[in-house]
């Protein structure tokens, strides 16, 4: 069978996109009876499978309330999935807000939020808020959320930076706009209560959080090795680098980032230590300033 290929080198395919556009060849390229049967197929298949799926998803509202289903759908694949059945409503912008959340505590807690202006197809428009005040280089803020669309946003296709308006815009209502966000910190533990080169384990509501102290400083990375289940709690930690004990993957602490030169990355909390306590914030709220 011939046609476009599924995706260009380098591209996030869009597989919805892909499946329409195979159906579509096979029902136009090779006959009245091809299309009849391929028509009739997919009506049992679609039937069967969209009755058992709108089936399971009224008994895990009716067990577990749509707060457990907002938390499933986080993931892409049965996002996805469900979408594609009419099951859950198709929101771009959320998953595009959603997949920036791998990166967010870290930017907060150098003072950058992100905005996102628009999503329109696989084109996120973003802007960035306190680049002024960060020592952050703006291009290496860019293709940070560029790496981490391009993992997490399925169909993604380019990143738009537009910067603030000038000063002599025409004024925008603020109700018009989308509120920075900060982070919500919570109070771990005394800042003695880990050595330095030590670490521990934390589940904060759901989210696998490892607490690592590294050179007299407190940082929080994500308690699994990249996108493996496996926890890191086990790990050797030198100086500001893991070592993950199941595959002696190499990480920094501080950013996330591989060191062994392997792509992957760890998700990074924000944290600080304030009158002598350890606090870790891994969701946001909306400033109100």
């Amino acid at each position: 069978m011939t046609g476009d290929p599924v995706a260009l080198e380098g591209e996030q395919p869009d597989i919805l996109a892909d499946v329409e556009r195979l159906i579509a060849t096979l029902q136009s390229s090779y006959g009245e009876d091809v299309r009849d049967d391929v028509g009739a197929l997919l009506a049992g298949i679609d039937a069967v499978h969209r009755a058992g799926l709108g089936h399971l998803m009224q008994a895990i509202r009716g067990m577990a309330g749509d707060a457990f289903v907002n938390r499933l759908i986080t993931d892409p694949a049965i996002r996805m999935l469900l979408m594609s059945y009419d099951l859950v409503a198709v929101d771009r912008r959320l998953q595009a807000e959603e997949a920036l959340d791998a990166v967010r505590g870290h930017l907060h807690s150098h003072g950058i939020d992100v905005e996102i202006l628009e999503v329109v197809g696989g084109v996120v428009y973003v802007r960035l808020h306190g680049m002024e005040r960060s020592t952050f280089d703006e291009a290496a803020v860019l293709r940070d959320l560029e790496e981490t669309l391009r993992a997490e946003f399925i169909g993604f296709q380019e990143l738009v930076p537009r910067n603030r308006a000038a000063a002599t815009a025409p004024v925008i209502a603020l109700g018009g706009l989308r509120r920075a966000n900060r982070p919500v910190y919570r109070d771990i533990m005394a800042d003695d209560g880990l050595a330095d080169g030590e670490s521990r384990a934390l589940d904060m509501d759901g989210v696998p959080v490892l607490l690592v102290r590294a050179e007299g400083e407190f940082f929080g990375v994500s308690n699994r090795c990249d996108e493996s289940p496996l926890p890191l709690e086990f790990s050797q930690v030198r100086g500001h680098e893991i070592v993950c004990s199941w595959h002696s993957c190499r990480y920094d602490v501080r950013t996330g980032h591989r060191l062994d030169g392997a792509p992957g990355r760890l998700q990074v909390y924000p944290i600080k230590v304030e009158e002598g306590r350890v606090r870790l914030a891994v969701t946001t709220e909306p400033s109100t300033r």
